[in-house]
């Protein structure tokens, strides 16, 4: 099945930003099987001239009973790739009447090809990320004033949704495979760590070392045809040779399930093409350090972290590991919240837990029903 993108409105990219900061580049409209979202992309440009974006799914058709800020995971963005609510959690939940606001962090707006020197990437920081964060939450409460807001956040940006439940008020969190902590604490040296990261002067990570043409036509080929001829001989289709490298790539079956074919092939070839290429390795070492302390001094973002009061719904994948499971785990329940509802998905990768074909029921289903169980009512004044 094919999944189209249909362009009914376009909005010209405009130089004035509204008072968050944020510019608004382009309004369309989606058609999906299930109906009608509004996709809609502001981008925020900092007094460097560095910029991160936001995009808010919204659906005329229902009445807005929630927002929902998305921090995506490690080169991920917020540009929808699948215009289908059955794999896709951000239209889901649109189409309920929860408008979800999905984030590009900066990397999205450094190219693949990018001829600059990297250097740049030198301080983008956990704490940076979250600030941009910070802003995106000050764009949602002026859209969207009078109802609660939620946040999200997959694998890293699991992470950068704990750290900025510090800083802003929001309903609740979402962890999807991701985590803040660890168990047990363990002695991190950062100084010597950053040490070497400046030694080395590795300031960015690339997506792939396959490089971007031959990852491209990959993925390019299983989303025309998962039975069109493979680019490596050892395999008969290039389903099955994306499908085969997806299973090994972190170890087997902890990137994605796809010997048993949780998600589509062709799903995730077309949720993977359009990752950002780069990433800050500064932040692998913040993380680490992070998490190996309750209270981690380099930062403030973890300084609310077991003081937390704000319910907490954690998924995590089977398919990543006990430790990561463990982390997940630990980080919600230890963060101080009296309201933290565990889900742990067997049979699920990692990517598995945002695009599987049962995730309706055991993702999505779930987060909209936990945030309708959440709901604060208040009277309305006249």
């Amino acid at each position: 099945m094919r999944y189209l993108i249909t362009i009914l409105v376009l909005v010209p990219i405009l130089a004035i930003a509204e008072t968050t900061g944020f510019g608004l580049l382009r309004s369309e409209v989606i058609s999906t099987p299930q109906g009608q979202v509004t996709e809609t992309e502001w981008q925020h440009v900092d007094t460097s001239g560095q910029a991160f974006g936001l995009h808010r799914y919204e659906s005329a058709d229902a009445v807005t009973i929630a927002t929902l800020l998305y921090l995506p995971g490690t080169n991920m963005n917020g540009v929808l790739k699948t215009a289908d609510s059955d794999h896709n959690l951000w239209l889901y939940l649109a189409e309920r009447g929860i408008e979800v606001y999905a984030m590009d962090y900066r990397t999205r707006y450094i190219p693949h090809d990018f001829s600059g020197d990297l250097v740049l990437m030198r301080d983008w920081s956990m704490d940076l990320f979250v600030e941009d964060a910070v802003m995106a939450v000050t764009k949602v409460q002026q859209d969207q004033p009078l109802v609660p807001m939620y946040i999200a956040g997959f694998s890293r940006g699991a992470a950068f949704a704990y750290g900025l439940a510090g800083q802003v008020e929001a309903a609740g969190l979402v962890a999807l495979d991701g985590s803040f902590k660890k168990q047990p604490y363990e002695s991190y040296d950062i100084g010597a760590a950053l040490q070497r990261y400046d030694e080395e002067a590795r300031y960015a990570s690339a997506l792939s070392r396959r490089g971007y043409d031959a990852r491209t036509e990959m993925m390019r080929r299983v989303i025309s045809d998962p039975a069109s001829s493979a680019t490596n001989d050892r395999y008969q289709t290039s389903g099955d040779q994306l499908a085969d490298i997806l299973y090994q790539a972190w170890g087997p079956a902890v990137l994605a399930n796809t010997r048993s074919n949780i998600t589509p092939i062709d799903i995730l070839a077309r949720e993977m093409l359009g990752y950002d290429w780069f990433y800050p390795t500064i932040q692998g070492i913040e993380g680490r350090s992070i998490a190996s302390q309750q209270d981690d001094p380099n930062t403030y973002i973890d300084d609310h972290f077991g003081e937390m009061t704000i319910p907490v719904l954690y998924f995590g994948s089977g398919g990543f590991g006990a430790e990561s499971l463990l982390s997940g785990i630990h980080s919600a329940a230890r963060s101080g919240s009296d309201d933290v509802t565990i889900n742990v998905l067997e049979n699920y990768g990692h990517l598995d837990v945002l695009f599987a074909t049962d995730a309706p029921a055991e993702v999505y289903g779930v987060i909209y029903e936990w945030v309708l169980g959440h709901q604060i009512l208040e009277p309305v004044s006249e």
